[in-house]
């Protein structure tokens, strides 16, 4: 009797099996650098008229109306068309009292003037700009040849530039008193010097 063997093929299947695993490599995410901001130091004044920055301005009383035997009237002649404009930008530390540093203004003669005259100075309050803008000193400020503090309590500010903006500047001539017999004919130019600087 003849046997039959039979033979089943027994076919496996091999499905590959994938494992997804995070490595970690000790990488970040994240990366970061730093920014160094630097804010200058900044003290920037300027005269701004009609004629630009370098404008000359004339004091001249005005005699077309007097008659013979008036006193001359000095403080006829003014002008005002001149304007005072800065940027500030002050130290974050404070002075040796720990407040915060502030800057002011001073103004000087270059020589001084004839004998018998007096020039006169006031500056307006601020009218345009941002920030802590100065506070004017009131009032008529006579010129001399050695500064006077004409704007004070000046922080980080801008007043804008040109004619119009920063404080109006207001020039007028004046007699010293009993002083009359000491005034020449004479056509006479000064320099009026401004100085921002730290308190």
């Amino acid at each position: 009797m003849r046997k039959l063997l039979f033979v089943i093929p027994i076919i496996t299947l091999f499905y590959p099996v994938f494992s997804v695993k995070a490595q970690n490599y000790n990488k970040e995410n994240e990366v970061n650098h730093h920014v160094a901001i630097t804010i200058p130091d900044v003290a920037l004044i300027g005269i701004e008229g009609p004629g630009g920055s370098e404008s000359t301005i004339n004091l001249t009383p005005e005699i077309s109306n007097l008659e013979a035997g008036e006193k001359i009237d000095f403080g006829t002649a003014i002008n005002n068309s001149l304007w005072l404009n800065y940027t500030s930008v002050i130290e974050k530390h404070g002075n040796q009292n720990g407040n915060a540093k502030t800057r002011k203004i001073k103004v000087e003669l270059d020589q001084n003037l004839p004998g018998g005259l007096n020039l006169f100075l006031e500056v307006g309050p601020v009218n345009t700009g941002g920030g802590q803008t100065g506070t004017a000193n009131q009032g008529k400020i006579l010129l001399k040849k050695g500064p006077s503090t004409v704007v004070e309590n000046i922080g980080s500010c801008y007043t804008e530039n040109g004619e119009g903006k920063g404080h109006m500047l207001t020039y007028s001539l004046g007699l010293e008193e009993n002083q009359m017999q000491k005034v020449m004919a004479e056509t006479f130019s000064v320099q009026v010097l401004y100085t921002i600087t730290e308190n």
